[in-house]
């Protein structure tokens, strides 16, 4: 494997906060081992809701608008960060626009007569983890299988994560030594599973 390209994706609406923050430094710790990352910012693209077209012809969505950048992003990328608050028991709007405009990425293959299943139509296998951060709650980590059921439409396999909230730590996840340490520790890990399983 060459370069391995990190991108981390935030979903806060917020710059310099808890998920920004997180998400940084899990992509420093990507960069302490020689990757190439890149940052962006959902709440500053502008992505239509999803129209339910039910286009699946695995060519991507009929809308035009920034989402084609996040298209490619899933074709260059060899792992991502993908970093969210915690809204209503659920992900940000902001991520959950991302996720909607990923069903066309779906197609269609005959798997016998009459029959049909969905695959991915991206052809870059990426690996994922997954940075969560709740406010007053406890249970940061019910987005993940929000993340679960969506990672199969864009060939990502989520292979760890970080759910953290301000509840559980008292105080908020970017002003914790521990979990600042644990994101760092989550990006070096990732770019080390990637090294290792490309031989």
């Amino acid at each position: 494997m060459g370069d391995i390209r990190i991108t981390g994706i935030i979903g806060s609406p917020r710059l310099k906060k808890n998920t920004h923050t997180l998400v940084q430094q899990a992509l420093d710790g990507c960069r302490s081992e020689g990757a190439s990352v890149e940052t962006v910012y959902l709440n500053k693209l502008k992505i239509k809701p999803c129209q339910a077209h039910k286009v699946q012809d695995g060519k991507g969505c009929i809308m035009r608008d920034d989402m084609d950048a996040i298209y490619e992003i899933f074709e260059t990328s060899d792992g991502l960060i993908l970093g969210t608050p915690v809204f209503y028991n659920s992900v940000s709007s902001q991520m959950k626009l991302m996720i909607d405009r990923s069903y066309c990425l779906a197609k269609a293959v005959s798997v016998g007569p009459g029959k049909r299943q969905y695959v991915t139509a991206v052809e870059k296998r990426k690996k994922g983890v997954v940075i969560s951060v709740g406010g007053s709650g406890t249970n940061p980590d019910c987005v993940l299988p929000i993340f679960d059921i969506w990672s199969s439409e864009v060939n990502l396999e989520i292979i760890d994560s970080l759910c953290v909230s301000e509840g559980q730590l008292g105080k908020p996840p970017m002003e914790s030594k521990k979990t600042l340490e644990a994101a760092f520790e989550k990006g070096r890990d990732l770019v080390r599973y990637l090294l290792k399983n490309s031989c």
